[in-house]
């Protein structure tokens, strides 16, 4: 089995095994602010976890493979039409490498800001949702595509960010739902 097979393969099982125990989105449910940061930390360990993985494992400079974090965004997309959890990358504190990990304005540009002062987590709750963002260190093998070589010799702890939004009241049945979208957050 070639590499790109056996990304693709890594991706699926851990789409699958986010999303096994997905509740039924028909069904009206309601969580506590305790239960969606529960969900936060555990949807953070597994991303993050399979980001490394992916990148040690499977990803070499010399190949054209999609780059790991790119990978991570397909199962992003399959945990929120599932759940109606939302999962994105941001840039922080190097250029953003892709137009959409830019921080929107509101919540993400907020928590950009609280990371480049070293915090390592920031959160708001609003409109039923828990918005959540972690600070995440690029790797030496992140920072050469990001970064030139002497902003890589000048520069401390280079990170990106994992935003989370979790809807506190099941709103998955609902599709017109794009209030991350929004700059009111």
């Amino acid at each position: 089995m070639n590499l790109t097979k056996h990304i693709l393969a890594l991706v699926f099982l851990l789409s699958i095994t986010v999303c096994m125990n997905a509740e039924n989105p028909s069904e009206p449910t309601t969580i506590t602010i305790d239960e969606a940061r529960g969900r936060v930390r555990i949807l953070e360990t597994v991303y993050l976890s399979s980001l490394q993985n992916i990148h040690r494992n499977y990803f070499r400079d010399d190949q054209r493979l999609p780059i790991p974090s790119r990978v991570l965004e397909d199962v992003f997309y399959s945990v929120s039409s599932r759940n109606g959890i939302k999962s994105r990358w941001i840039a922080v504190n190097t250029p953003a490498m892709n137009v959409e990990h830019k921080p929107k304005p509101g919540f993400e540009t907020r928590a950009t800001a609280a990371m480049i002062a070293k915090k390592s987590r920031f959160e708001e709750v609003k409109d039923d949702v828990l918005y959540s963002a972690r600070s995440v260190t690029l790797l030496a093998s992140c920072q050469r595509c990001h970064l030139s070589s002497l902003a890589q010799q000048n520069g401390g702890r280079r990170i990106a960010g994992l935003v989370i939004e979790i809807p506190l009241k099941n709103t998955a049945a609902d599709t017109d739902n794009e209030g991350s979208d929004q700059d009111n957050k």
